[in-house]
């Protein structure tokens, strides 16, 4: 089974899966509280400066000023300023007014380049166009660059640049010349391109089409700067987490790329389409009752990404837990011992491990610090083993990632790039040190933990409590058509479902629709006893023998008890002939 890309979007968020081989190797989310921000484009205002930091804090309109280093100023920082301050900005026209500053000449000593842009051209409440290369992770405020760039499917746009690059990923010589050799032709004035990996093949007709839908991207952002517009303002909001996967990893090493719901099956569609038409066919919408995640069979690979234990094929373990500095993973060699050779037993377990704390780190998207605490290694020769295959797996990483030789303590510090926050930080428990187990919910699963419950209890009336999402799940449908209405058809159960807030969208409570007792957790046997013993008790009859006490007469309004009517006994009773 080759390459996939599995989308599955609900209305609060959408998950991503890329499976390789049937194995799942990459898990994406994003949601209203985890957006993605890198690429979109500002017109900013600095707000202050810190000498100590060496940088500059920048208003966004966010709710964080963005934070800007001064090793992150453009070489073009000069231009950018000429361009946003002109009441009608136009690329052409700023790069034919602004002539570059001479650089130090060769004969002094050598060439010399600036690495980056002038700090001292910075000034308090100046505006400036910047854009989001890391976004916020807890306090931290978002990183901006004042390096501007529009990402295509096959090029990328560098306004006020004149320059052509070619991805270096691409190694075959012929094939750089002749993209060099075509953008050289398509670039226009007074920008920049650079052609990207998935580039490689592509002809001449389908650059230039790229190109075509950049510029009309960059347009809209000369629209938005004409009459210097105060700041701060977004100009531009790049895609989002779908579509991004979809314009930088789909490639023809894919076969398919799933998806379960029609609008977003019509975007990407739509999109492959215009970048790719040969690749068309391989778009694919899921219209099976089952989530497409378990259609696929990588539902029980995403559950583990949200489990702070992870098995190894020897029989040990990984310990994954989060804090706000670092990431931590303890490498456990469980009950398994060897007393011959413990130190070649320890060696196999720790490179165990690195396979699969490499995958685990993608998979979570675990960046900043990560520390390993392996298995204790006596021998500099076994460390350095590890060290090398753990080398040797990050080097498909398509972020930096470097390690720091095992200290004699067996500990290995990780240093990979943060570009957003990690998967398993979006869905944590109240401590902060601890990762939410359980994945988003899945109504299928949710179905058969209910069925296989009024599976083994006797027809009744019961009471159903469930989230309120969950509930109107289990209720939509035409009358008799609902999952609630073939429940009771099936199982012989009279079931209300009850809206409770208090439950999560992936638990259910059954209650006894007379007692109102909760009996979820309880066996077959013990509903039944609960059920007589609640059951109404007959009414106790009066003894026979036992002395009723008459009742005293109600008084008149004088206060005298009513007379007696007189008695018929012994009376002759005369009829009317």
């Amino acid at each position: 089974m080759p390459k996939e890309i599995i989308i599955n979007t609900t209305s609060r968020e959408t998950r991503i899966a890329i499976v390789d081989e049937g194995k799942l190797i990459e898990f994406l989310i994003e949601n209203p509280d985890n957006e993605r921000t890198v690429g979109d484009i500002f017109l900013g205002r600095i707000d202050a400066f810190r000498s100590s930091l060496r940088a500059a804090f920048v208003d966004i309109g966010e709710d964080q000023h963005g934070f800007l280093h001064f090793s992150d100023l453009a070489e073009n920082l000069e231009p950018q300023l000429m361009y946003v301050e002109d009441q009608k900005p136009k690329v052409t026209k700023t790069m034919e007014a602004w002539s570059p500053r001479p650089s130090r000449s060769s004969s002094q000593g050598g060439g010399f380049r600036r690495r980056w842009g002038d700090s001292n051209l910075l000034k308090s409440k100046q505006r400036i166009l910047v854009t989001i290369t890391k976004e916020p992770y807890h306090s931290k405020s978002p990183r901006l660059s004042t390096d501007i760039s529009l990402a295509g499917r096959f090029l990328v746009l560098i306004p006020l640049a004149e320059y052509s690059a070619v991805s270096r990923r691409i190694e075959n010589r012929r094939e750089r010349q002749r993209l060099r050799s075509i953008m050289k032709k398509i670039r226009p004035s007074g920008f920049g391109l650079i052609a990207r990996t998935v580039a490689e093949g592509r002809d001449e007709e389908a650059l230039e089409l790229d190109l075509q839908l950049l510029m009309d991207r960059w347009g809209k952002i000369e629209k938005k700067l004409q009459g210097s517009p105060k700041p701060p303002i977004k100009l531009y909001e790049d895609v989002n987490l779908a579509s991004s996967i979809i314009r930088d990893l789909f490639s023809d090493d894919f076969s398919r790329i799933l998806v379960d719901n029609h609008r977003m099956y019509r975007a990407i569609r739509g999109y492959i389409l215009a970048v790719a038409p040969h690749m068309i066919n391989a778009v694919k919408q899921h219209k099976g009752r089952k989530s497409v995640f378990a259609a696929s069979g990588v539902e029980d690979q995403i559950n583990e990404v949200f489990d702070t234990q992870v098995s190894l094929p020897s029989g040990g373990s990984l310990i994954i837990e989060s804090t706000e500095a670092m990431h931590v993973i303890d490498v456990n060699s469980g009950r398994t011992r060897s007393r011959h050779d413990p130190e070649g037993f320890a060696l196999k377990v720790n490179l165990e491990a690195v396979e699969v704390i490499a995958r685990q780190i993608r998979l979570r998207d675990l960046s900043g610090l990560v520390v390993v605490d392996f298995i204790d290694l006596r021998y500099e020769n076994n460390r350095k083993k590890v060290d090398e295959k753990l080398t040797q797996a990050f080097q498909s990483e398509r972020v930096q990632c470097d390690n720091l030789p095992m200290s004699e303590l067996g500990i290995v510090q990780i240093a990979r790039e943060r570009r957003r926050v990690s998967v398993t930080s979006t869905h944590r428990l109240a401590r902060k040190s601890k990762i939410h187990r359980t994945p988003p919910p899945d109504p299928e699963a949710m179905t058969k933990r209910i069925e296989k419950w009024l599976e083994k209890h006797d027809g009744g009336n019961l009471l159903l409590e469930l989230h309120p999402f969950t509930a109107a799940w289990v209720s939509q449908g035409r009358w008799g058509r609902s999952k609630k209405m073939q429940w009771q058809r099936q199982y012989k159960h009279r079931i209300t479902v009850i809206q409770s807030e208090k439950l999560r969208a992936d638990e259910f409570r059954f209650l006894d629709a007379t007692s109102e007792h909760d009996i979820t957790d309880l066996s077959p046997r013990m509903v039944r006893i609960k059920a007589q013993s609640k059951q109404a008790k007959p009414r106790k009859s009066k003894p026979a023998n036992k002395k009723q006490t008459p009742r005293k007469p109600r008084r008149n309004h004088n206060g005298q008890a009513p007379r007696k009517p007189p008695s018929s006994r012994g009376k002759k009773v005369t009829t009317n002939a």
